[in-house]
């Protein structure tokens, strides 16, 4: 029976991972797994063997050393003791691209879902990737082509994005904007100040009249609502139901990262906010490559939809009201939208991977 070993760090890896997997049985059913992961993983039939949530955060964290740390011994010893027919790296490069390496000098091939994203900062991780992994499954289409230019065999399997996005449920309201600031409390609290302002904005400028704002799972709510009572504008908080205010919503103003492509997938015409401290700024013009920050600019490789780097609340409305008309800038957007949903595919993503993943274990296998 073979045995495949996943590591995903983080609470979206484990997610990913977890649907894999949950495929993969289908497809297998005699294959088993064990993981650093949560409750994705778990729940898709994984022994876990160090819990993801202990290493939860944005890169190697100086608090969240000692328990990757464990988690990388832990690994190292099964890699030596009962090394794994495969090794499934998801995302969370900082550790997974070592333990890819590590797997690699015990002979151990290794199929990383998810990996680095050197296109937009570290491109001296290149040669690190080409020498540890056997094959990249990439989720956004340009990706693919990247790799194979630079010597690492690539499959895109699509975005698993579409797999989580339900069938449309809303009308959209017109009138109605989108707050969408983040899931984590250091992004939120940098960026929805900006938001309210900008709302407060759209509001007395009269081309805006209510705002609705998801509450991202786990995200305590007096980060959204503790700014609310001086902001000068009402918002309704939907918990965790970020889906339906894209949906009911006529814009979004939406922080960079997944929501972004989501709302994109959603259909709903958006601009893109960035807002990091000033240190992380000045570090990042420094360090970043990509041409673009908003995921549907990066797929549709153009500026489709506005993307906004530390602005003020000033320049977020000026950008957003010309959207919420009918006017050419919200019908060139919209057309750019559609070219995103054609360029990313349809869904059925984890099945995909489980595919490419059923191939390294069983050669020949169709993909």
């Amino acid at each position: 029976m073979a045995t495949v070993a996943f590591v995903a760090g983080e609470a979206s890896g484990d997610l990913h991972g977890g649907n894999l997997l949950r495929a993969l049985g289908r497809l297998a059913p005699e294959v088993s797994a064990w993981a650093v992961g949560g409750p994705g993983l778990a729940a898709a039939g994984a022994e876990i063997v160090s819990p993801a949530e202990e290493l939860a955060g944005m890169g190697l964290a100086l608090d969240r050393l000692p328990a990757v740390l464990r988690a990388r011994a832990r690994v190292l010893r099964r890699f030596a003791e009962s090394p794994p027919d495969l090794f499934v790296p998801v995302d969370y490069g900082g550790l997974n691209l070592r333990l890819a390496q590590a797997a690699r000098r015990r002979g151990i091939p290794v199929a990383y879902y998810i990996p680095p994203k050197v296109w937009a900062w570290g491109g001296w991780r290149v040669g690190r990737v080409r020498a540890a992994v056997d094959e990249a499954l990439v989720i956004l289409p340009f990706e693919e082509a990247y790799w194979r230019e630079r010597g690492v065999a690539a499959t895109y399997v699509g975005s698993p994005v579409l797999d989580h996005l339900g069938p449309r449920r809303f009308a959209a309201e017109p009138g109605t904007v989108g707050l969408l600031p983040g899931s984590r409390p250091g992004e939120v609290r940098r960026l929805w100040p900006t938001l309210l302002d900008a709302a407060r904005r759209l509001a007395e400028g009269g081309s805006a009249h209510r705002f609705l704002a998801p509450l991202a799972p786990g995200l305590p709510r007096g980060c959204l609502e503790g700014p609310l009572a001086g902001a000068g504008v009402a918002v309704e908080i939907l918990d965790g139901r970020a889906q339906e205010v894209m949906e009911r919503s006529s814009l979004c103003l939406v922080a960079s990262g997944t929501a972004a492509l989501e709302c994109a997938l959603v259909g709903t015409p958006l601009v893109v906010v960035y807002r990091v401290g000033p240190l992380t700024y000045a570090l990042a013009r420094r360090l970043v490559t990509a041409p673009f920050i908003a995921l549907p600019n990066l797929v549709a490789g153009r500026p489709v939809v506005p993307e906004l780097l530390q602005p003020d609340g000033r320049q977020v409305a000026a950008r957003a009201a010309p959207l919420l008309g009918d006017g050419p800038e919200r019908a060139a957007q919209l057309q750019g939208l559609a070219e995103v949903r054609r360029r990313m595919g349809g869904p059925g993503a984890s099945e995909r991977a489980a595919r490419a993943v059923l191939a390294h274990l069983v050669p020949g296998s169709p993909r």
